[in-house]
């Protein structure tokens, strides 16, 4: 299974991925099978991506017709990428102005914690409505430390965090010599840019067929760049999802979208891409009716031009396995960790993912 998902979304060289052992109860293994509770709802956590709309990963069926579901969940990422040369570039600001003209230089560290509350409302059989309101809350954190020795332990580089201060905070981003994010100072606490959905669904047939829907997403700019909880730009995207069915306690799902990036605020020498693509691919094993065990890959292009320093130009590949435990049969409870693929310096380290959801 895992060399099928390497050739699917995996670039060359992945780093050593997270893979969660989870304690099963044996009485869970002998209830029958329900409707499948996946893919994780968790997007790309990189702070500076955070401020654009990217893929809302979602399993293509609708919630029962007329039921509402009210969800909120939370993702805590730690964050260390720096272009090179390595070290702490906040103290001279010749390494910013020294990059070559047209190139980016990137240094990211930081802990984000994003707690999303989420409305979702099937209104009639083929149509669901939902909204997100998110809040940020950033600061230095204290993982820096743990993640250091995490990849002692298994003889990983560092990627420069052993020549910074642990559990600082600063964010800069900076092309040709222009600072476009310059924070030495973690934001307070704010909202970020509310997304709207649409959702349809297209093909509900059953087993063999898969189940197929198209949904459309707008991002407004209610969050605020200049605290990094926004773009200040409106982004619209478009997404296919796909959810099949294989044998009795396996699903598969898959996401294909397309976002329009609008305008962000303070764009003058700093361009953007007008699009971006995400991927979503995922595994779930429905090990009863209340126990989902699921692995999924996301995969997002940048939404910066193509460059020769990178990492910002680079697509994002990342992984994510946990559980998701019904409570109740209006109850759902998730959790996980998130994993960086690559070393191209353009996602978290690491992140956890916890959420409940109410349908009613």
């Amino acid at each position: 299974m895992r060399r099928f998902f390497t050739h699917l979304l995996i670039p060359k060289r992945p780093s050593v991925c997270i893979f969660l052992t989870l304690l099963i109860p044996a009485s869970a293994l002998s209830q029958p099978v329900r409707d499948p509770f996946g893919p994780f709802p968790v997007r790309d956590q990189f702070p500076i991506k955070l401020l654009f709309l990217s893929l809302l990963p979602q399993q293509a069926e609708l919630i029962p017709d007329g039921e509402i579901r009210l969800s909120t969940r939370f993702a805590y990422s730690n964050t260390y990428a720096v272009t090179r040369p390595i070290g702490d570039p906040r103290q001279p600001m010749d390494y910013y102005q020294a990059a070559p003209l047209g190139e980016y230089r990137l240094f990211a560290d930081s802990e984000t914690l994003r707690l999303v509350f989420d409305f979702a409302w099937c209104i009639e059989p083929r149509w669901e409505l939902g909204m997100a309101i998110p809040l940020m809350v950033q600061s230095g954190g204290f993982l820096d430390g743990t993640v250091e020795r995490f990849h002692g332990f298994f003889n990983l580089s560092n990627g420069g965090r052993e020549e910074t201060p642990r559990n600082d905070y600063g964010i800069y981003v900076v092309r040709n010599a222009h600072f476009w994010i310059a924070h030495d100072r973690a934001p307070h606490v704010r909202f970020g840019d509310v997304v709207f959905r649409l959702k349809r669904l297209i093909l509900s047939a059953g087993p063999p067929w898969p189940t197929i829907s198209l949904t459309t997403a707008v991002k407004l700019s209610t969050g605020q760049f200049k605290h990094l909880t926004g773009s200040g730009g409106t982004d619209v995207q478009l997404a296919l999802l796909a959810s099949q069915r294989l044998g009795n306690r396996f699903y598969l799902h898959y996401n294909l979208a397309r976002t329009r990036l609008g305008d962000p605020d303070h764009n003058a020498g700093f361009p953007i891409r007008s699009s971006i693509i995400s991927q979503m691919l995922a595994i779930e094993y429905m090990t009863s009716s209340k126990l989902s065990i699921i692995t999924q890959i996301l995969s997002n292009t940048s939404p910066f031009p193509e460059g020769q320093l990178g990492p910002l130009d680079r697509t994002a590949y990342e992984i994510n396995a946990g559980i998701i435990y019904a409570l109740r049969p209006d109850t759902r409870f998730q959790i996980g960790i998130v994993e960086n693929m690559t070393q191209y310096q353009n996602t978290p380290d690491v992140a956890l993912h916890v959420g409940l959801e109410l349908v009613r």
